[in-house]
Formats: structure tokens, C-alpha cells, sequence
């Protein structure tokens, strides 16, 4: 075995130290008055609106107008210019041509304190009011995030004259002319008037030769060029230096003042920023928790190794914070949510799988007699390969979740543009934690354990794993279970479990969520008394004739009390009509105070849809999955390894809906997170037995029975699957819990099934894929001895 110098350890525990540290706090400089940025830590994370609060929203044209691209793009830009106009600098706003629509999303500022849903929704899709004025007199100037002026609310001359609205413009299109002083090739806008409009225009810029004429969009300068001549054929051209963005966002602009459509909302989601506060500290505390119990856990199990895969998990926690920060000054924050943060905790206990894997085949090795340098090199060999199929699978699903629940994605021309952030965020970080695995789980652990193997005082293989520090060959024997002979028995234990599962949801029914369904919710914080659900419902009816389903609970965290209003998917609700509940609310209920915490309306049509992609995601997840396991286990039968691994996934994700129903926990896209990483978990154990067969079947030949080599595989394999089952399990625990005491019920509908998932997988990929497949097997064997 090559060795790994001593000092390699300390180099690597300094390196995984500094990522860490940085990582998390960051580096920054100073130049003079200004902070300056030179790596990003967690401060620089830009969160989402589940955790600090904000708006999604979905804006279609009003009416049955079906707009063109560039009507679309222009009624974007309208939404832009308000937003930066509003100090809103850190957003997501892009169009869906294919469903008529455009989807923004922006948190509150870090110092809100005016938290009014109702009122930023419907001043970003009023109907735009484009000016021409004479003059460029402003009353304010800022700055934007990109260091430019920002001139706000015209003043004096450029107040009292308006030249020209947006009804007079018919089109305004970016273009490139020649410079008349420089000769160079310049970005301009060519604009083109109505007939009262070049009137109008004609008369302006003769009497203001030398001037300027200002373009406003509601109270935002968007330009003011100097009039060089008079205009009198209704054509004209703006210039100033543009570059070819500039003119193109200008152009666009000032088209979207001449829109033949006013912006409905379609869709909305607000979440106060107190709700989404007390959650993100509620996570952070459970990830602390679960690296604790993970980390006690690893070192009582497995010693020295233990150690080492605990800074090797520090340094995959390092490397994901890295790539959620941006890290570097030229890299971009990612959006960070809730089931962003619960996936980066789940990653912590899949990312110890590789440590588990590789630990375990060293013991193995040295409880077979082998020295201590023949049983790492035989562990960490043999483990490689177990560990790359099974992060592969995982890092199918979270790729999946990516591409089909990204703002733009592989269904997009069938589905459209994704409305929700949060699969997307969650599948990005089990990403890079499986990416961060490979890095740390396999090379820096390697490299540590090697190195650390080099002392004479840690060279003992009690510290490693072994039963005894001088431990002799043979000195401990493996027992093998007959798990193919009992198969039956877990074949009724499973179905027992199914059939309690399945008559229970029957009796119970499942519950579809507004994002499903379609319809809408509004929660509030209730401080007072005479507050009931069935007078809330009662009011609601009585004085706007609505029906709904009205819950009153108590809010562990706070103490509080807390109401949530539902409506059924045929009466979504406009900004208007919830600021409309709210009043009647406050009225009917004088001793009282509702203070909105969480709202959310989505068109019946618009859910059909998002759970029709879900299904296909679903769909397509479990094709490529079967693919990749026919593929690499082909020479063991592929296909059926492959069909009966989907059996078994099935198993699971019919015992997690079950969970969904039998809790009340409504079917949203938080179920879908959930079938999703289970199908990548499960399949990652059942993949790691899979690949212990592979490699017994080598070892033994092909006349030894499959049911043999089956035993014997699951045998070897058992400890892994406990282990790492448990630890995932533990995370989850310590996830439930501060979630529950926090009363987080997106993610107590994440975690609670995943841990029922966990059970199930770690039940289903050891004792019913593997024995379903060698059934399999044994039968196509029988058959084709039978014909020959």
C-alpha cells in the first residue's frame, strides 16, 4: 500500500478548517468608508421568502388577452422599473409565454416593518403610466444596485408639463445607427407616434431645440435626452451611449407604456417576515443537533475512522455553504428556503454513508485477519465503487427535482415556467452535498485515515475497527443469515404495514393542497378572545358569501394563537378580496387583533397543471433510475435488479402517502421533495447490496448459488444499512422536533414522512429488493434449464 506522509493529515484538517471558517463568516475587507467583499460567508446568503418573508406572484393579462413575447417582456420590464423604484433590488421576475404570464418572486427589506401583501401586489401590476416631460427635474436621486443613479418623482417645469403618455407611443424598438460626431457604430431607440402623438411631438421639440425631454414610468426617470431638432414625422431616435442592453430594456420600457392590457393577479403566496425569522433559527438549531448526534454517533461506532469522517462531514457542510454564499466575489448567492435548509440537513446524514461504507469494509477486513494496512487498502478499494453508484442515484433525483422545478426547465414547453422555488432549492442542495461527498467523504477521508494510520501510536487496529488491538487472523467470524428462506415473512410484514396504511387513507381520504387544487389560505396570528373557528366561518359566510373551512391552533414557539382560513379551488382570491377578510374579520371581532402571517392563492387551472408535472417527474425520475441499475448491474441481470429496486420504491413512497393521509398532512410539493429523495435514499442502500452481490459473485463463481451469495451479501451489508438508516433517522428526529416546537408545518410535513420513508426504505432494500431479485433470478434459471 502507498503510503501518506504524516503531515498530509494537518494539512488537510488546516485546509477543511479555513474552508469552514470562511465558509461561514466570511472574509471582507475595507477601502476607506465601504466594506468590501472578498470571500462571502453565510451573511451573504440571499434567503427566500419562506424565511424572510415576502411575495410570489403570478400576473396574467387582464381579461382573455393573449399577449405576444415582447407585450410580455415589456409588461416584465414595467414590473422591473417598480420594484427597483421600491429600494426591491433582490428579486426573481421572468416570463412564461406559454401560459400568458409573469412570475415574480422578492422578499421584505431586513427592516420591514409595513407588512402589506395586498398593497405591493397591486401596485406592481397597475397599468402603467409612461410620461414624456419637458425637462428632467427630479426631487430624489439613489442608487441601484449596480451603482447607477436612480432619479425618482419629477419636480417644478418636469412636473407641470406632460408632452406625451403612453397611448401616444405605438412602437418603440431598439436598433444600432451610425454616430454623426464619432462615426461609430451606436445602440439607440426608435420610437414611433400616433398621429395626435406627432402632433403633439412636433410642437414640443421645436419650441424645446437645445432642452431635454424627460421619459418617466410612473415617478422613475428612465432617460433624459437633449433635443437636437425639431421632430415633425412622428419618428425619432433616443441615443446617449447606450450599450445594447440599455437600449434594449429602454425600448422595452417605453413600450410597455402603450400595453393594450392591464395585469391581473392569477396566483399569490406572502409570508411575513416574523414567521419566516423564527423558522430559519429553528433550522439552524436543527442542524447543529443533527451534526452533534451524528457526530457522538460515528466516533462510539467506529473509533479513529469515526473521528476522521466527522471533519471530513465539517468539510462537506464547508463546501456547500460555499456554494450557497457564492463564496467568491464573481459568483452569485443562492436563493436559500426552508426545504433548501431541511435537504442540506438530510445531506449530512446521506454524506456520512460513504464514511459508514468505507469504515465498515475496513472492520470487515481486519476482523478477517488482514493487517492494518492490508484492510485499509482492501476498504477503501472495495468501498469506492458501492459509494459511487449510490451517490449517483441520489444525485439523479436531485437533479431531476432541478431541472424540472427550475425557473426555466426540461417540461417548460409543456408545463411552462416553475411558480415555486422551493423543489428547486432543495434538490441544489443534495447536490452539492453529494458532490461535497465525493470530495470529502472519499478523497480527504482517504487521505486522512492514511495518514493518521502512519503514527506508531495510531497504528493499532482496535483504534480502526478490530476486535482486539493485536487482532488475529480468523479471530472473529461473520454469521450469515438465511434472509432468502424467510422472505415470506418480510413479504407479510410489508403487506400487513400496506394494507393498515391503505384502508386507513381510504377511510380518511387524502387532502390536496391549494397548489394541487387550487383555491386559497390565509393565516393569521389572533390576539384576543370571543375568536372561534365556526364564528370566523360563519362571518366569513354572512358578510361576503364565501364558505370556509376555518382551524384554530396554538403556536408552540409563541404561546399564541393562530387561525387558518382555507377556501375550496373554485374561489381563489384577489389581493383585494384578502385585504377584504381581513376588515370584515377586524370588525366582526372587536376584542380581537389579526395580524396576517401567511397567504396563498393558486388558480385551479394553474395546480391541475403543477401536479400533472409532478407526476412526470415522478415518471421520469424512476425510468432513469431503472436505466442507470440495468446498465451497471448487467452482468448480475440488470433489468430485473433494476425492476424489483422499483418494487421496492414503490413500497416506500405508498407507506409515505399513506403518512401524508393518515396525519392530515395535505399533497403539495413538499410530498413530492419527499417521494422523490426517498426513491434516491432507499435506492442508494438497495444499490450498496447490489453491489456486494457483484462482487461475490466474482469472488465465489458462478457455481454457487445466487441464494447463497444473496445471504451472504445481505449479511455483510446489514450493519451498513442499520447504521446509516439511523443516522439519517437522527437528523430527522432533531429536524421534527425544533420544527415542531416552532410549529414549521412545511417542514414537519417533510420530515415526518421522510423518517417513516427512512424505516421503510432501510426495511424494503434489505430484505425485499434483494430477496425479490434472487426469487427473480432463480426462476429464469429454472426456466431455462427446463428448455434445454
Amino acid at each position: 500500500m502507498k503510503r501518506v506522509k504524516k503531515p498530509v493529515f494537518f494539512v488537510v484538517l488546516v485546509l477543511i478548517c479555513a474552508l469552514v471558517f470562511t465558509s461561514l463568516f466570511g472574509l471582507y475587507g475595507q477601502n476607506g468608508d465601504f466594506k468590501t467583499t472578498i470571500l462571502k460567508g453565510v451573511g451573504d446568503i440571499r434567503w427566500g421568502i419562506d424565511i424572510r418573508g415576502g411575495v410570489e406572484a403570478t400576473f396574467s393579462p387582464a381579461g382573455d388577452v393573449q399577449a405576444t413575447d415582447s407585450e410580455l417582456e415589456s409588461a416584465k420590464q414595467i414590473i422591473e422599473t417598480r420594484m427597483v423604484a421600491q429600494n426591491i433590488t433582490d428579486y426573481e421576475l421572468y416570463t412564461d409565454s406559454g401560459n400568458n404570464r409573469i412570475i415574480v418572486r422578492f422578499p421584505w427589506k431586513s427592516d420591514e416593518t409595513d407588512f402589506d401583501p395586498e398593497t405591493a401586489i397591486n401596485e406592481l401590476s397597475a397599468t402603467a403610466m409612461l410620461t414624456f416631460r419637458e425637462g428632467g427635474d427630479y426631487e430624489t436621486m439613489e442608487y441601484g444596485t449596480d451603482g447607477q443613479p436612480v432619479y425618482k418623482t419629477p419636480s417644478g417645469t418636469t412636473a407641470d408639463t406632460i408632452i406625451l403618455e403612453g397611448s401616444d407611443v405605438v412602437k418603440a424598438e431598439p436598433g444600432v445607427q451610425q454616430s454623426e460626431s464619432t462615426g461609430a457604430t451606436e445602440y439607440v431607440v426608435s420610437l414611433e407616434l400616433s398621429d395626435s402623438g406627432k402632433e403633439k411631438f412636433s410642437e414640443a421639440t421645436g419650441r424645446l431645440v437645445g432642452s431635454v425631454i424627460s421619459i418617466w414610468m410612473d415617478d422613475v426617470r428612465l432617460s433624459a435626452p437633449t433635443v437636437n431638432e425639431a421632430i415633425t414625422d412622428g419618428k425619432c431616435i433616443i441615443s446617449g451611449g447606450f450599450t445594447s442592453e440599455y437600449a434594449t430594456t429602454l425600448a422595452a420600457q417605453i413600450q410597455a407604456g402603450a400595453l393594450p392590457f392591464a395585469l391581473e393577479t392569477s396566483n399569490f403566496n406572502a409570508l411575513a417576515p416574523t414567521l419566516g425569522a423564527n423558522a430559519l433559527n429553528a433550522m439552524m438549531l436543527a442542524g447543529i443537533i443533527a451534526f452533534a448526534l451524528i457526530a457522538v454517533l460515528m466516533i462510539v461506532v467506529f473509533r479513529l475512522p469515526g473521528v476522521v469522517a466527522v471533519i471530513s462531514l465539517a468539510g462537506q457542510m464547508g463546501i456547500c455553504f460555499a456554494a450557497i454564499t457564492g463564496f467568491f466575489p464573481n459568483m452569485n448567492s443562492f436563493t436559500m428556503t426552508l426545504p433548501g435548509i431541511a435537504g442540506l440537513i438530510l445531506s449530512i446524514g446521506i454524506g456520512v454513508d460513504a464514511n459508514v461504507i468505507t469504515a465498515s469494509r475496513v472492520r470487515e477486513e481486519l476482523r478477517a485477519g488482514k493487517t492494518l494496512d492490508g484492510a485499509l487498502q482492501r476498504g477503501f478499494q472495495s468501498s469506492f465503487w458501492a459509494i459511487f453508484d449510490g451517490n449517483i442515484t441520489t444525485a439523479i433525483v436531485a437533479v431531476m427535482l432541478m431541472g424540472v422545478f427550475g425557473p426555466s426547465n426540461i417540461l417548460s414547453l409543456i408545463f411552462g415556467e416553475s411558480t415555486t422555488g422551493s423543489i428547486f432549492s432543495f434538490g441544489f442542495t443534495l447536490l452539492v452535498g453529494i458532490i461535497a461527498n465525493f470530495i470529502m467523504g472519499v478523497f480527504a477521508t482517504r487521505m486522512m485515515t492514511l495518514s493518521l494510520a502512519g503514527f506508531k501510536c495510531l497504528h493499532r487496529k482496535w483504534l480502526f475497527g478490530g476486535s482486539k488491538e493485536d487482532g488475529q487472523a480468523g479471530s472473529k467470524t461473520e454469521k450469515v443469515w438465511d434472509f432468502f428462506s424467510n422472505r415470506k415473512t418480510f413479504y407479510i410484514i410489508s403487506a400487513a404495514v400496506l394494507v393498515v396504511g391503505i384502508v386507513a387513507s381510504a377511510v380518511i381520504g387524502p387532502k390536496l393542497d391549494i397548489q394541487f387544487a387550487g383555491g386559497a389560505m390565509i393565516r393569521y396570528t389572533v390576539d384576543g378572545t370571543g375568536v372561534t373557528s365556526d364564528a370566523v366561518a360563519q362571518t366569513i359566510q354572512d358578510k361576503l358569501g364565501k364558505t370556509a373551512s376555518v382551524s384554530l391552533n396554538t403556536d408552540m414557539g409563541t404561546g399564541g394563537q393562530q387561525a387558518t382560513i382555507s377556501f375550496s379551488g373554485n374561489q381563489g382570491m384577489t389581493p383585494d378580496e384578502q385585504k377584504e377578510v381581513a376588515d370584515t374579520l377586524s370588525d366582526a371581532f372587536h376584542d380581537a387583533t389579526f395580524t396576517l402571517l401567511e397567504s396563498n392563492s393558486v388558480d385551479a387551472t394553474m395546480g391541475a397543471k403543477f401536479f400533472q408535472k409532478c407526476l412526470v417527474c415522478f415518471a421520469l425520475t424512476a425510468v432513469l433510475l431503472l436505466a442507470y441499475i440495468a446498465l451497471r448491474f448487467k452482468k448480475i441481470g440488470g433489468l430485473s435488479a433494476g425492476l424489483t429496486a422499483i418494487v421496492a420504491l414503490l413500497h416506500d413512497v405508498l407507506i409515505s402517502f399513506c403518512v401524508f393521509v393518515v396525519f392530515g398532512m395535505p399533497i403539495n410539493d413538499i410530498f413530492i421533495a419527499v417521494v422523490l429523495t426517498i426513491l434516491g435514499y432507499s435506492l442508494n442502500s438497495t444499490i450498496v447490496i447490489y453491489d456486494r452481490v457483484r462482487e461475490n459473485k466474482r469472488k465465489f463463481g458462478s457455481k454457487t448459488a445466487l441464494n447463497t451469495i444473496m445471504n451472504q451479501s445481505l449479511s455483510q451489508t446489514l450493519g451498513r444499512t442499520l447504521l446509516t438508516s439511523l443516522t439519517t433517522f437522527l437528523a430527522l428526529v432533531a429536524v421534527l422536533a425544533v420544527a415542531g416546537i416552532y410549529s414549521i408545518s412545511s417542514v414537519i410535513s417533510f420530515s415526518l414522512p421522510m423518517m417513516v420513508g427512512v424505516v421503510a426504505g432501510c426495511f424494503s432494500s434489505q430484505f425485499i429488493a434483494p430477496t425479490l431479485f434472487a426469487a427473480w433470478q432463480n426462476h429464469v434459471q429454472a426456466k431455462e434449464k427446463s428448455n434445454s
